[in-house]
């Protein structure tokens, strides 16, 4: 399409009038003439100017009412006049950076709206008057009643009065938010910010629940092992006591007692530093090992304990099961602390530890015939020092940690250990060990 300059346009029709004039006044036609036939000459040139250039104006006009955000595509076309036709294109290349840029924000919203509904922290906004106006997927979970269809007030939505006074003197100077809030049994930390000239604020609900945990398992793990010490070192100091107090007197059982309190220090000590070493290093001495000559000699190091209380001591290997791979000396402290525990809980009956193959992996069930486990502690016997029983005599319950060393322990080989129980009727540890790459020993 050949395109024509609005000058070129304009030129061209003064020309013609001018031509026109000159003509008639060469002819020597009267007055009227020579004012009537140039007027109606410049007429239809400015006419044509007026329609050349008003056929272009429609069509951009046209064309910009079919830009939408449903068709963000289209473009200006060709025009022939020119100076139309490069406002065209320059709109178009406009056109072309608008539409990156509302592309990037498109994936850019995408991703913040992923990343914002996968937090686990309750996160919401809202205006001046209290109107929510957007919150995640744990808020909707949390606050059933929220519809992001309907404006609604944040107080139509939340009901704990904690909460409410929290969100209520957020922006107020010298208001401290409170140190954390409870909601449906568990416990928050609220924190707030708010937009350019107060308009919009954003309100988060940190979940505070495994914190508060960590806490309390600290506190009762000093407790607890302050506990475990007292106790012995009581003990030791009231028999030592006893016989500086009495010299020339048989203290035989002074002394055994002594020994006896003076070697579950050891235990405990020992202990400990074995939890700790588990829980600082992730390596494994893995090699290939034999069960049928594993569990042989792990028969004859429980054997004492089990017949000194009269149980039996049953294991059952799997048709085909012989080898795995495994750092055997960690191996053989997760059955024989799972073992002792289960002594400590069993009067009759016995325990059995059986084998066997599930998928790719190896499962070991170690079960006695005891007292059983309440439900209510299954998901904490794992902890440091914790007591299922506190009832039970403490000097028949080790140290305490047999059962955290066992669950590092099996963590260490990438496997997984549960725990099931019935009162009455004894208890089941479930391990899972995964397949494991043999490694060289360092």
């Amino acid at each position: 399409m050949g395109k024509t300059s609005l000058k070129q346009l304009l030129l061209t029709a003064g020309a013609l009038i001018l031509a026109a004039i000159a003509l008639f006044t060469l002819l020597r036609v009267g007055a009227v003439w020579q004012i009537l036939v140039p007027g109606l000459i410049c007429c239809a040139a400015l006419l044509y100017v007026y329609f050349r250039i008003s056929a272009d104006l429609r069509s951009m006009v046209d064309q910009a009412r079919e830009i939408n955000p449903q068709s963000r595509g289209r473009r200006f076309g060709k025009l022939r006049t020119a100076e139309l036709d490069d406002l065209g294109r320059g709109l178009n290349r406009a056109l072309d950076s608008l539409d990156g840029a509302i592309g990037h924000l498109a994936v850019h919203r995408e991703e913040l709206r992923l990343l914002l509904n996968t937090l686990e922290d309750v996160l919401w906004s809202q205006d001046d008057e209290g109107t929510v106006l957007w919150a995640n997927e744990p808020f909707h979970k949390l606050f059933p009643v929220y519809d992001p269809r309907r404006q609604q007030r944040f107080w139509e939505l939340i009901r704990e009065p904690q909460l409410l006074a929290a969100i209520r003197n957020s922006g107020n100077a010298g208001k401290e938010e409170p140190a954390d809030i409870s909601i449906a049994g568990h416990s928050y930390l609220l924190s707030s910010s708010h937009g350019a000239g107060n308009q919009r604020h954003v309100f988060i609900l940190h979940n505070i629940d495994s914190i508060q945990n960590t806490a309390r398992m600290k506190r009762e793990f000093i407790v607890n092992l302050a506990h475990e010490l007292r106790t012995p070192l009581t003990a030791i100091k009231g028999f030592t006591e006893s016989i500086r107090d009495t010299p020339g007197q048989e203290h035989s059982r002074q002394h055994k007692i002594i020994l006896s309190h003076t070697n579950r220090i050891i235990h405990l000590i020992r202990d400990l530093e074995q939890l700790i070493r588990l829980e600082s290093s992730s390596l494994l001495q893995a090699k290939e090992i034999g069960l049928l000559s594993f569990f042989a000699n792990l028969r004859l190091i429980l054997e004492p304990e089990i017949q000194e209380k009269g149980l039996s001591l049953d294991i059952e290997l799997a048709p085909g099961l012989q080898r795995l791979v495994c750092d055997p000396f960690r191996f053989e402290q997760i059955f024989i602390n799972l073992v002792q525990n289960s002594l400590r809980y069993t009067d009759t009956g016995g325990i059995s530890i059986r084998c066997r193959r599930e998928g790719d992996s190896t499962v070991f069930e170690v079960a006695d015939t005891g007292r059983g486990i309440p439900a209510e502690h299954l998901d904490r016997i794992f902890e440091r020092f914790y007591v299922a029983d506190p009832s039970r005599n403490r000097s028949f319950s080790g140290t305490g940690l047999g059962l955290a060393i066992v669950k590092h322990i099996v963590r260490l080989h990438q496997g997984e250990i549960t725990v099931s129980s019935e009162i009455g009727r004894g208890t089941t540890f479930k391990i899972t060990i995964p397949p494991l790459a043999e490694m060289d020993d360092e």
